[in-house]
């Protein structure tokens, strides 16, 4: 006779015979029939630095881990690299087997990844800990037409402002955001000779009478729609010899400026010029900074130039204080214009958003001498045609 067990009825026949042979064994006796082992268990109480950003000119540092196992087994460590934000695959790093791992001294500008894999003796299971990026930042730079740009270093912060700051609007739902490669911002925003130097022309409503001992020509460029704006990267890249990030197509008119209309696609891995999308923005302009404004909660005189000091125009670019990461007119002076079509957050965590995927408004961000200290917040998103030009519109360059 064929008899079938599933794994309940095995259960059940293991449970009669422990009982049935107890009751052999006589009262107040019990026989385990069945001793189940219990493997070791590891646990890693903590992870290494999610984001450690260090100089090409003094790298230092090391990741750790702390973990603990069960059962008095005992720990082993094995350290991996990795080209992304991964815990999985690897390469396994010769030689890294302990619970710490000393960044390598000799690494170039750019963004490394790295994990580890806890094991343990007695048959547990391994486990690997979250992925530790490490930033390799690179000197400042300065383009031919003298922009100056400050290197980012990639990392993970909240986007968006809590529901208890002041101001904030609904379309700012907070949201974890990885930046996976660091990248290169303008210290400053363009300015009108920058601009001149690149297009030929100043387009600028404020090209005259700056604010006593400033100078007119770092005054920042206003009055370009976005396509002037892509199109300004495209040619300074071709001057520098990098590759065009923007190809653009159907431009209206066929030549002169304003362009007020285009069809434009982006290359992510060309070396040239672009603008920044919205998430790069914020993070910059925030340089770890979790307040409304990266000097604070509340505006000051010092957080930027906006309707309260502007005197109703335009400043040159770097009289007010740098954010902790040396960049200037984050807050307030003109809007800065993003790559991203505007739309509503992902409540989920993301890496390298770059915006909604339809929709015919662009985001700008940073406020400007016009508006009033709400919208110079750090999470504030503005949005308007990408044909707009006003005098509180300008821009800011980003390169990898």
């Amino acid at each position: 006779m064929k008899i079938t067990f599933n794994i309940f009825g095995l259960i059940a026949l293991l449970a009669i015979i422990g009982v049935f042979a107890g009751g052999c064994e006589g009262a107040g006796t019990q026989s385990n029939i069945v001793n189940a082992t219990t493997l070791p268990l590891i646990t890693i109480n903590a992870q290494p630095a999610v984001v450690t950003n260090v100089n090409t000119e003094s790298i230092s540092g090391s990741l750790s881990v702390s973990a603990n196992v069960t059962g008095g087994a005992t720990l082993s460590y094995q350290w991996y690299s990795n080209t992304t934000a991964r815990n999985s695959g690897g390469t396994v790093i010769n030689g890294a087997t302990g619970s710490s791992y000393a960044i390598p001294t000799n690494l170039a500008r750019g963004t490394y990844y790295y994990f580890v894999e806890v094991r343990a003796t007695g048959g547990a299971l391994s486990i690997r800990s979250n992925v530790a990026i490490v930033g390799v930042k690179g000197l400042p730079i300065t383009s031919s037409t003298g922009i100056e740009l400050i290197d980012i270093s990639a990392g993970t912060y909240t986007m968006g402002s809590p529901t208890s700051e002041a101001n904030r609007d609904s379309d700012e739902t907070q949201h974890k955001v990885t930046i996976s490669k660091g990248f290169y911002m303008g210290k400053y925003e363009v300015t009108q000779e920058q601009y001149q130097l690149v297009m030929g022309e100043n387009p600028s409503n404020f090209s005259s009478d700056p604010a006593t001992g400033e100078e007119q020509a770092k005054r920042p460029v206003e009055q370009v729609t976005r396509y002037d704006a892509v199109e300004f990267c495209n040619k300074l890249s071709e001057l520098e010899g990098l590759t065009s990030a923007y190809i653009i197509t159907r431009r209206t008119p066929a030549t002169g400026y304003p362009i007020t209309s285009a069809t434009v696609t982006v290359n992510w891995n060309a070396s040239g010029y672009r603008l920044p999308t919205e998430a790069e923005w914020e993070y910059a302009c925030r340089a770890g900074t979790t307040t409304a404004y990266n000097t604070g909660n509340t505006i000051s005189d010092n957080t930027g130039w906006y309707r309260d000091n502007s005197n109703s125009r335009t400043h040159e670019v770097g009289k007010k204080s740098p954010n902790a990461w040396g960049l200037y007119d984050m807050h307030g002076n003109v809007w800065e214009r993003c790559w991203d079509r505007y739309g509503s957050y992902a409540s989920r965590a993301q890496t390298d958003p770059r915006g909604a995927a339809s929709g015919s408004s662009r985001v700008r961000r940073g406020g400007s001498w016009d508006n009033y200290g709400q919208y110079l917040r750090s999470a504030y998103r503005g949005y308007g045609s990408p044909d707009n030009r006003g005098d509180s519109f300008g821009f800011r360059l980003v390169r990898l």
